[in-house]
């Protein structure tokens, strides 16, 4: 395909044989659209860009200043350059506007004999339009073959090759990821003064450039740039770009259409683990598959739940999310395998190192997860996660799985300073969930609390929080006072009354054994009301 018709190429016509460039011979690189005979000092909306100027003088003649402004103006619309025609109206031009003309590299070219615009508009005209439909012809053609190609390309550098060879210029294809990819390839400090380049305003390039983002699903996937120093790159290579960044879509999308169909059956095995719908030979075999040796010491099932903040546009980023999970664990030692559903995500986490130390290396990487600024973020309303049962059994995840979803709801009726991320640190919480749906824990709570409750309730005391702290305690009245902020008088006063209200007894081992449970389960319920 031959280049775009530049000031140099025209100068090199029959018509052009006696004309002398006298200022701007650093633009005569500059592409050609159109020719226009033009007399006028004012440009205003008559000219549009990459337009040559035929002109002899007339509308400012002898008038350097004025001439100096009309240079501006067509500087400013980016008109390629100036052919005029001395010895009618004007004798010659001004050191200043030529002086102008050089810091702007706007060609002045000059004919000291009378010559036809007609012929030379008429004969560069048939060429503009014999050039533009070859170049039609040529993008119908590149667009034909490159989707001829779409259909047997494995890889997207063979898209970015065919372009680069088609325009003869340096390529650069930078991702979303900043991966960086430069047809022809380019050495280091090559790459990096490129680079430096395509990021530096217009007016500091040493190059033409042109860009085009490559869009996928309402997406910016990536970039394509075009760098070429010896030619201007205008309109066609625009073009050329358009569809190659189309074609480059359309190969992303059908890979991405691939990803995801690989992601759902890989994501309908995970579950149908989770399930329990796999055996262990089955479960062997995947994790072979995956070239995982079978771990001897077990594994366990993470639950995350998100909820976002009301009014929040944001969507939580579920694969940034997996990455870092990915990354915290791996480092404490577990394989991860992340599974969506239902606006949760579970990982099943393989242990690959000793198992005496499994919850110590877990609990690192839960509290680590849980600093994170992604799940801070005020888009965040509330962020859980729960760690079911450990299970050495491949076979058994799903009870980890149930005992993980177990932990996530206990959670929610519980105060946050009583939350448990480990299913297997709840010890009484589970067992007054059980109690709570299988029987009347109300009537329990009332029948050993109540009286305390009352009184509180009645005279202003801290009878049931003493209560509480006594029992942990063990007894203890030097630590309860302590713990309680009161004077040793003060708990006595209070222990009389406990014994009043419960019983001299209270302290017995079966009695005492009721009473903590009931004190946690009106704990339960206070958060089940909140």
């Amino acid at each position: 395909m031959k280049d775009s018709m530049s000031i140099e190429n025209i100068l090199k016509r029959d018509h052009f044989s006696s004309a002398k460039v006298i200022s701007g011979h650093a633009g005569l690189s500059k592409s050609v659209k159109w020719v226009h005979v033009f007399e006028m000092t004012e440009v205003r909306e008559n000219l549009k860009g990459g337009e040559l100027i035929l002109s002899t003088g007339f509308g400012w003649k002898n008038d350097d200043g004025l001439f100096l402004t009309l240079l501006q103006q067509l500087v400013e619309r980016n008109v390629a350059g100036i052919c005029i025609e001395l010895g009618t109206f004007i004798q010659d031009l001004s050191e200043e506007a030529l002086a102008f003309a050089d810091a702007h590299d706007f060609p002045i070219i000059v004919f000291e004999e009378e010559v036809s615009f007609i012929e030379i508009t008429r004969g560069i005209h048939a060429d503009l339009i014999n050039h533009q439909y070859e170049r039609i012809s040529s993008l119908e053609d590149y667009a034909q073959r490159l989707n001829k190609r779409l259909l047997s390309i494995d890889n997207y550098f063979d898209i970015l090759k065919n372009l680069q060879q088609y325009v003869n210029c340096q390529l650069i294809y930078v991702t979303k990821d900043h991966t960086v990819v430069t047809v022809p390839q380019l050495r280091d400090k090559e790459r990096e003064e490129t680079l430096a380049e395509l990021n530096a305003p217009p007016e500091k390039r040493t190059r033409w450039v042109l860009k085009q983002p490559v869009q996928v699903l309402e997406r910016e996937f990536a970039v394509i740039y075009l760098l070429c120093g010896r030619r201007e790159l205008g309109e066609f290579e625009s073009l050329l770009l358009d569809r190659t960044a189309t074609a480059l879509a359309q190969y992303l999308l059908r890979e991405l259409y691939t990803e995801e169909k690989r992601k759902a059956r890989e994501t309908e095995w995970l579950m149908g683990w989770l399930e329990g719908e796999h055996t262990a030979e089955e479960v062997e075999s995947r994790l072979n598959h995956y070239k995982i040796q079978l771990p001897s010491f077990g594994a366990a099932a993470v639950t995350v739940k998100m909820n976002m903040a009301d009014g929040s546009r944001k969507n939580p980023d579920v694969t940034y999310l997996n990455m870092l999970v990915q990354n915290i664990f791996d480092q404490n030692g577990f394989y991860v395998f992340p599974v969506e559903r239902r606006q949760l995500i579970t990982y099943i986490l393989l242990n690959r190192k000793q198992e005496d130390n499994w919850k110590t290396r877990m609990k690192t990487g839960v509290d680590r997860l849980r600093k994170i600024s992604m799940l801070n973020d005020s888009s965040v309303a509330s962020f859980q996660i729960a760690v079911g049962k450990y299970t050495r059994q491949m076979d058994h995840i799903k009870e980890s799985y149930q005992t993980a979803l177990e932990t996530l709801t206990l959670q929610s009726n519980l105060p946050p300073e009583q939350h448990k991320y480990f299913y297997d640190d709840l010890h009484m919480y589970r067992l007054i969930s059980l109690v709570h749906k299988h029987s009347n824990l109300n009537g329990l709570v009332d029948e050993y609390l109540e009286p305390i409750i009352q009184y509180d309730q009645k005279h202003n005391t801290k009878l049931l929080e003493t209560l509480r702290v006594y029992l942990a305690c063990n007894g203890s009245k030097k630590e309860t006072a302590d713990k309680v902020f009161v004077v040793r008088q003060t708990l006595y006063h209070r222990l009389e009354k406990l014994e009043m209200l419960l019983g001299s007894d209270f302290m017995d081992c079966e009695k005492r054994q009721v009473i903590e449970f009931a004190l946690v389960a009106h704990e339960y319920q206070q958060a089940l009301h909140a």
